[in-house]
């Protein structure tokens, strides 16, 4: 089922019917893998100047298989709808690992195998599951001051975050997502 259309209109009938299965926590799922800072690398940023260990959206490019198996384990336990790898995906949050260069790709990879392992399933089963494209938090708030000597200093502005999400959304959307996820913002 190729089409976002038709399987947004699956989604809201099955809605009527029954309660829809999201999956689960992948960072706790990939933490589980217990990965290196050279897993984190691989080949591509192996000379990269920052750590790059902890910054889970990157596996999407450097370790998609390990990826793809979290998203077809969640589909396996039955989920009807599955996260995208991407819950730090927004040029805020990949400042800290001096990533915001790969913004776009973190989250078009990480969708596009989730869009994969949802796609295999419905050729298995016939059934079709949703990939929720995720925008996750940045590290930075609009709505309280980092400095209580300054309770009106802001260190992003609301048009910077509209920037960040904006890209965010263009790469999960073009991956193939169904719907967005807004998380823990």
């Amino acid at each position: 089922m190729n089409d976002r259309a038709v399987r947004i209109a699956y989604f809201k009938e099955l809605l009527e019917k029954r309660i829809v299965v999201l999956d689960g926590a992948m960072g706790t799922m990939l933490q589980r893998e217990k990965f290196t800072e050279d897993d984190f690398r691989g080949d591509r940023f192996k000379d990269h100047p920052s750590d790059l260990k902890g910054n889970n959206d990157l596996l999407s490019l450097t370790q998609p298989a390990a990826v793809r198996r979290v998203y077809a384990q969640y589909i396996e336990a039955g989920a009807d709808v599955i996260e995208t790898n991407t819950f730090n995906g927004n040029s805020v949050a990949q400042a800290d690992y001096s990533l915001e260069s790969i913004v776009y790709e973190l989250n078009h990879a990480g969708t596009a195998l989730a869009r994969e392992a949802a796609d295999a399933a419905e050729a298995q089963d016939g059934r079709p599951r949703l990939v929720a494209g995720v925008l996750g938090p940045t590290n930075r708030t609009a709505s309280l001051s980092p400095d209580v000597n300054d309770p009106g200093y802001r260190n992003i502005t609301f048009d910077d975050l509209v920037e960040t999400y904006t890209e965010n959304a263009r790469g999960v959307l073009d991956g193939g997502c169904d719907l967005l996820l807004v998380e823990t913002v």
